[in-house]
Formats: structure tokens, sequence, C-alpha cells
């Protein structure tokens, strides 16, 4: 895995006109919870993930930490705001986790990861620029690589130019079926108590490439 990153990409922010940095220093962060998210917690008591993971959008690195401290060998959290790897960083953190500062829509370096773990970071990209995401994600994994995570499916936010913005069931099927092999979709998972019913669990392998 490439550790380096691209300034220029990062500049470009994945966000859709937010300020990121702004946010984190105003301690505007309400995705922020002090914690895993608990789909993911039980989802790592069941079945731990293994080796190297992928944290795009990380925040404070609560995901990522806890994915490290659940065996993978090797956990990586991307964001494009300073602040918020500062943040995580400040943490207590298991070996063989690293921050690092990239745009996950952009950056070419990040690859080679048996798995990406998304939580707030589709949510917080433009509709737009999902396809892009996408991309980013399939290119970041190997053949059968496996990318799973809670989708925002039903923010309570009334505009559609801020985000978070929705991500329906139907939507994650168009978005993702022709690059991955979609394992499980489902509802009612473990959740905070303000996102209950809003969001859903995903699991899904990276399809074989193959030879025209």
């Amino acid at each position: 895995m490439d550790g380096s990153f691209n300034m220029e990409s990062h500049l470009e922010a994945a966000g859709g006109g937010v300020d990121w940095e702004a946010r984190y220093h105003a301690g505007d962060t309400p995705w922020d919870k002090g914690a895993a998210h608990p789909a993911l917690l039980e989802r790592l008591t069941r079945n731990p993930l293994e080796g190297d993971v992928l944290v795009p959008g990380c925040g404070a690195g609560h995901d990522a930490r806890a994915i490290g401290a659940h065996g993978a060998r090797n956990v990586v959290g991307l964001d494009i705001a300073p602040a918020a790897l500062n943040r995580a960083r400040a943490f207590s953190n298991p070996a063989g986790l690293e921050f690092r500062l990239d745009d996950f829509l952009t950056a070419r370096a990040h690859l080679g990861f048996d798995a990406v773990f998304e939580h707030t970071c589709l949510c917080a990209i433009p509709p737009a620029r999902r396809r892009d995401y996408v991309a980013a994600v399939a290119r970041c994994l190997g053949n059968g690589g496996l990318f799973l995570g809670v989708i925002f499916t039903n923010p309570d936010n009334p505009s559609i130019d801020t985000p978070p913005f929705r991500c329906g069931l139907d939507d994650i099927e168009e978005l993702f079926s022709g690059l991955f092999e979609i394992q499980e979709i489902r509802h009612g998972i473990p959740t905070f108590p303000e996102r209950t019913g809003r969001e859903a669990w995903v699991e899904m392998r990276k399809r074989p490439r193959t030879n025209a």
C-alpha cells in the first residue's frame, strides 16, 4: 500500500462545497458519536475483518480503531480534513492503524486493500459524484475484495443541496451491481437512537475482472 497523498486532489474537496475543516474547528460534527457504529461492532464480534482495510471519510477514526482492535492486519483511515485526522491521531490507536490526508474520490495511491468500510462518507458526497465513489472503491480493492458498511437511506435532512444525502436501496443496487456482487442489504440494524430505521447494512464483493 502506497502511503503518499495527492494535495491537488485533496483541495478538490469531495464533500460538495462543505468546509469540513471549518466544521471540525467549530465542533460542528453531529456525525461523530464518539464511538464506532454499533452495526460495525456487531459484525466485528461475529466475524472480524482480516487483512488490509481502508476507511474513507474516517473522521475521528472510531470505526477504524474498532476494526484495528479486532485483528485486522493494517487499517488506513482517509479524510480530507486535517483537523479530523489530528483528532483521530490523538486517541490511543492500535498497532497497524494509520491516518492519511487525501480525497478518496480522486486518490490513486491507496490500492491493494482486502476490504473497504463505509460509514458517513457516501452520504456526504453529492449524488452526481456517486459513480466516482463506486469507481474509487473498486480501484482500491483487488478482485473479490469486500465492500461493507452503513448507508444512510433516510437522513433527517430536508435539503437536497447539502449533506447528508439519502441513498435508497434501489440506488445502492443500481450504483454497485455492475462492479460488485451484492451479498447483503438489510434494514433493522443496531445503530444510534436518532438513526433508527434510517440506515442499511450492506456487504458486497468486487466482481473478478474478465478479459474481453
